[in-house]
């Protein structure tokens, strides 16, 4: 993300004649606005020397890109993140990701969404909650046995993520969330958005509700320093979560360190978890 999205959501939904537009949908100012950012970068993981394929997948009459890289073939049963990445953001952004998991013997696929980067748009929440499916589908075909298989979600990245996980036909082994919001919902009322105007929207990405429905092991990965989304809105998607699951919650990092800084305290744990079994 590169502006607080509390601040975005803020200024989009303070009023719901903001939002809803002759034409729009109840979300459709923060669709238009904040889900449909193009291409910012053409920078590809062939500019760490690394191997990769570029995917095309198909999500009903769209097409979402994606860099596909393998671990080594001497990298014993490595497993297989898919990474869904957050606002603002493209594949382009977690490409030094890619090349550090591949060092780790982790394989990676990152794609981007409706309305980001080469993928077809528009950018809208229905299309990034199919895009999400079409993903985890393609990813669990491109890694059919070997390695566990597991998603990756940074923030905004949160609610495609658990969208898939609770509504793909098949599932992967398991689920580690970065700095997860509870609820779009919440992030606009945190950040000062009227209350009850918020409560007329449909309340999409509730990212609690869908953790309740989880049955595969989660990892949560926070850092208290997150001043974009503060760590008690992902501690509610925790603690939804029944079953299997384990947290990691840190000190000192601000929210998008996972791919800019891949600092050991984030990282470390996440592999681990990926690995185990």
């Amino acid at each position: 993300m590169k502006r607080p999205l509390t601040l975005i959501l803020l200024a989009l939904l303070t009023t719901m004649s903001s939002i809803a537009r002759a034409g729009d949908g109840p979300w459709g100012t923060f669709e238009k606005n904040t889900l449909n950012p193009g291409e910012m970068s053409q920078a590809t993981p062939a500019d760490f020397d690394l191997a990769f394929e570029r995917v095309a997948i198909p999500s009903h009459d769209r097409r979402l890109d994606g860099f596909l890289v393998r671990a080594a073939a001497s990298c014993q049963a490595a497993p297989a993140l898919l990474i869904f990445h957050g606002r603002g953001e493209t594949v382009a952004d977690w490409i030094a990701v890619q090349k550090f998991l591949h060092d780790k013997c982790v394989s990676s696929l990152v794609f981007d969404y409706s309305g980001h980067g080469r993928s077809s748009p528009p950018g809208t929440i229905d299309n990034i909650n199919d895009d999400s499916v079409a993903a985890l589908n393609a990813f669990l075909k491109l890694f059919p046995a070997g390695g566990r298989r597991c998603l990756l979600s940074h923030s905004l990245g949160g609610g495609p993520l658990l969208y898939a996980a609770t509504h793909g036909d098949t599932k992967p082994d398991c689920i580690i969330v970065a700095s997860p919001f509870s609820s779009l919902r919440d992030i606009a009322i945190r950040g000062g958005a009227p209350e009850q105007a918020m409560l007329k929207l449909p309340d999409v990405w509730n990212n609690v509700d869908a953790a309740s429905h989880l049955a595969i092991p989660l990892l949560w990965v926070h850092s208290r320093s997150d001043k974009t989304i503060p760590v008690d809105l992902g501690q509610r998607v925790y603690d939804a979560k029944q079953g299997t699951k384990a947290s990691n919650v840190i000190d000192g990092f601000d929210h998008n360190a996972i791919y800019k800084e891949m600092p050991d305290a984030i990282w470390s744990p996440i592999i681990a978890f990926a690995k185990s079994k």
